[in-house]
């Protein structure tokens, strides 16, 4: 449809489309609602970070003969991977509402398409953090794929939301009202570029602490030497 004297913008200022998906009430309460859940899983999944030894001592018996033994376990889950955890948790409780009420409260277009996939990915982050948290046996492969596929999908969908904002303003200019809603490509930002920081936070935390998330008690012969262990010196 053209208008005369110049298209009218179809959504107001950013500030009203925060305001219309009452964006500072969702982080405020997924802050909270996170930090909470974070707290309870961190503690509960202490004792599955305490197995774990970080230090190997040494002390010798006699001038032929050396006893190696663990010097120390971790307490609780190194910071990286409790500030990945906390990412995931946060990440997922800002999308989970916010990514429905965008799409019922403006107009779903083609850019809106997909928002509605990002939701496996708020609940794959959401799953990711109890398996940080709980050193599971899954925890390294399901957020080093979803890790992947976040920054594969996020890259690809950031050049989409700018393409489209573009022309969908480019149009207006010229006088045409579009049925495309560039709020819908803010909401669409925010989530790319939260999904490939959050994304990037967990690759760190994988590759500073990928041994300490595989470990396992059968295998404490292959990377420390246990207590009672002689060797020769």
């Amino acid at each position: 449809m053209v208008v005369a004297g110049g298209g009218p913008r179809f959504d107001e200022s950013l500030a009203s489309v925060a305001r219309g998906l009452h964006l500072v009430q969702i982080v405020a309460c997924a802050l909270v609602g996170s930090l909470v859940l974070f707290v309870w899983l961190e503690r509960r999944g202490r004792h599955h970070w305490a197995q774990v030894p970080i230090a190997q001592g040494e002390s010798r018996d006699g001038p032929y003969r050396a006893v190696s033994f663990v010097a120390g376990h971790l307490h609780r889950a190194p910071p990286l991977v409790r500030v990945a955890s906390f990412g995931c948790l946060l990440f997922a409780h800002v999308f989970a509402p916010l990514i429905p009420l965008a799409l019922i409260s403006f107009p779903f277009d083609g850019i809106a398409i997909p928002l509605a996939p990002g939701i496996a990915l708020v609940l794959l982050n959401w799953c990711c953090a109890w398996l940080l948290l709980g050193r599971s046996p899954h925890a390294e492969s399901a957020a080093r794929m979803g890790a992947k596929a976040s920054l594969v999908a996020n890259v690809g969908l950031l050049c989409l939301a700018a393409f489209h904002l573009v022309t969908v303003e480019l149009g207006r200019r010229d006088g045409i009202e579009h049925a495309c809603s560039s709020s819908v490509t803010f909401v669409v930002f925010v989530f790319a570029f939260a999904s490939i920081a959050q994304a990037l936070v967990t690759v760190a935390a994988l590759r500073e602490h990928a041994p300490v998330l595989s470990w396992r008690a059968a295998r404490a012969n292959q990377l420390f030497v246990g207590e009672a262990q002689v060797r020769p010196g």
